[in-house]
């Protein structure tokens, strides 16, 4: 209470302290003076009730937290050299002086060492700021920084843990400019409360001086305690907290509990293609061209620098492994790849990148130039993740657009796929697509981007939920809301059903809360309530909203998604 007047504002602990010197000054004259006993039986009992409410109250928040840092984080891993290969590893079981492999576009799970000459770091994940760092040989880098260029080995300086890079994700720099507006109803009515509990105790005191004086202080002090803001506050919490608990257990893992409330309100739903509607796992790949096998080798050695879903694809369907070294990397997003590997400069890309044009659109096509001269291309058939048709169909209306920086090579894959409603554009660049979600919502749309994170980070830092899909758990934006495993993408339709449920279970629940101090400041004014009962009716109170949200939640999880998705 001191510190809130230190901060020249009022808040709920005012009244109950209030309660509390009242009733200890009341006692301590009645003892001193020889007048009564005191009430110092009461006040004992009344402190006992009020601290267990308040450790009630900080184990709950503390199951959240504990939840939130080491069960609803997506399990990060990163490349480590074990022997001779590189190894995936989730990075809690980093250890000081194991080597990572750090490629283009992925972030630096703990403070290390760089390895090679030099290297590039972007640290907007950490400060907002995209200006590229150089970090020479030797030098630390430090968690959260983003690779750009070439692979780097570092180093790592010390072990780490996921709950770190979850406060960097929430770093303000990517928050959202429109506030939760459920933390402005609580803040408003937390003020509010406060004085207008402070005003009934008045009156009530003002009513029992003249009705029964030896009541007075007893009944005052009833009403202080037994009002309680802590439901209130711990309604939203709870039902969003528990509800981003079975997303987290369901692969589908949230900034923060904001998004939930924020996905309620979604009426407009955007998908980027290659990576999220379509996705490299048994692709059908072939090359068609002239290689040798060290260029080919070359090739692998270049696209396993970079994150892209067909550069993976590539990677994985050659055989082999080469030992060479490469220079100069460059990635140009949408378009390919290039660096020297050999002394010859290498490209790896789309048609117009390595200068070929004469190419048909059924199929995705991968181009490779040596030394500007193109050797041919990887024709790859990759497929649409399953049942996704089930879900566009359950989503209906709200699906507004397709949007891909690939050719119209699979248009009509993706006809067939999307309703004719649907919006479907193709060769779009980052801010092409970045625009396109402003139109919407400057039509009044609430718009959800669902992408890669690779090529779409400034769409879904734009829209009102950013949705990044990734069957590489080393690899996603920063700028985005919520990270969802691929295998999931299906059930999405699913996760937007019970993110409108939560806000209506917390409307449930804020009455409960409101119901509770109603009924109670009635009583406790008409003089029937003691301080010691009021004292046990505030942690019960919390119990009530607490166990009703958590209640209410898993119930309506277990309807919509079913049991067996929720262990």
């Amino acid at each position: 209470a001191i510190a809130s007047f230190r901060q020249k504002q009022i808040n709920i602990d005012v009244p109950i302290a209030a309660g509390l010197v009242a009733l200890f000054a009341r006692s301590s004259y009645d003892i001193i003076t020889g007048f009564g006993p005191g009430y110092l039986d009461s006040f004992s009992g009344l402190v006992f009730f009020l601290l267990v409410g308040r450790w009630f109250q900080s184990k709950t928040y503390e199951s959240l937290a504990f939840d939130r840092d080491f069960r609803s984080y997506f399990p990060l891993a990163v490349s480590r050299l074990s022997g001779l290969q590189w190894d995936p590893v989730i990075i809690y079981e980093l250890k000081r002086g194991d080597i990572v492999r750090i490629r283009n576009m992925e972030i630096v799970p703990t403070d290390s060492l760089l390895k090679e000459r030099e290297a590039y770091f972007d640290y907007s994940f950490v400060t907002g700021e995209a200006r590229p760092i150089k970090i020479k040989s030797g030098e630390r880098v430090y968690a959260g920084g983003r690779l750009l260029g070439q692979p780097a080995e570092l180093i790592v300086e010390k072990e780490t843990t996921q709950s770190h890079l979850t406060s960097l994700w929430n770093n303000e720099a990517f928050r959202k400019t429109n506030e939760s507006s459920y933390k402005k109803v609580i803040d408003r009515a937390a003020k509010n409360f406060t004085w207008i509990v402070m005003v009934l105790a008045a009156v009530t005191a003002v009513y029992w001086y003249f009705y029964s004086p030896a009541e007075m202080w007893l009944v005052l002090t009833s009403v202080l305690m037994v009002a309680c803001p802590c439901a209130l506050a711990l309604a939203a919490p709870f039902t969003y907290g528990t509800m981003q608990r079975v997303f987290g257990r369901n692969h589908f893992y949230l900034k923060n509990a904001d998004v939930i409330e924020r996905m309620a309100n979604v009426n407009a739903v955007v998908f980027d293609k290659t990576g999220t509607v379509t996705y490299g796992k048994l692709p059908n790949v072939e090359f068609i061209g002239k290689m040798t096998e060290p260029e080919l080798l070359d090739v692998k050695l270049l696209t396993s620098c970079s994150t892209h879903p067909l550069s993976a694809i590539v990677s994985r369907s050659i055989t082999g492994t080469s030992l060479s070294a490469i220079t100069g990397y460059r990635e140009i997003p949408g378009k390919g790849i290039e660096a020297t590997i050999n002394g010859r400069r290498v490209q790896v890309g789309s048609a117009e990148f390595v200068g070929f044009y004469q190419v048909d659109h059924n199929s995705s096509y991968v181009f490779v130039g040596i030394e500007n001269q193109v050797r041919g291309y990887f024709k790859i058939r990759i497929n649409t993740r399953p049942n996704l048709k089930t879900m566009l169909r359950r989503l209906g209306s709200r699906c507004i657009a397709l949007l891909s920086g690939d050719n119209g090579s699979d248009k009509k894959a993706m006809m067939a796929l999307f309703d004719s409603s649907v919006t479907l554009r193709f060769n779009q660049t980052p801010k092409d697509k970045l625009e396109f979600v402003k139109e919407l919502q400057l039509d009044g749309k609430k718009v959800m981007m669902v992408g890669d994170g690779l090529n779409d980070s400034g769409a879904l830092q734009q829209s009102d939920v950013g949705i990044a899909v990734s069957d590489d758990s080393g690899v996603f934006s920063p700028a985005c809301d919520g990270i969802l495993d691929g295998n999931r993408l299906q059930q999405l339709d699913k996760f937007l059903s019970l993110a409108k449920y939560s806000a209506g279970i917390l409307k449930i629940a804020f009455g409960i809360s409101f119901f509770y101090n109603a009924i109670a400041l009635s009583v406790a004014m008409s003089g029937h309530l003691t301080p010691l009962v009021a004292a046990v009716l505030m942690p019960v109170s919390s119990i009530s909203v607490v166990g009703f949200s958590t209640l209410a939640v898993n119930m309506v999880a277990n309807k919509i998604l079913g049991k067996q998705q929720m262990n």
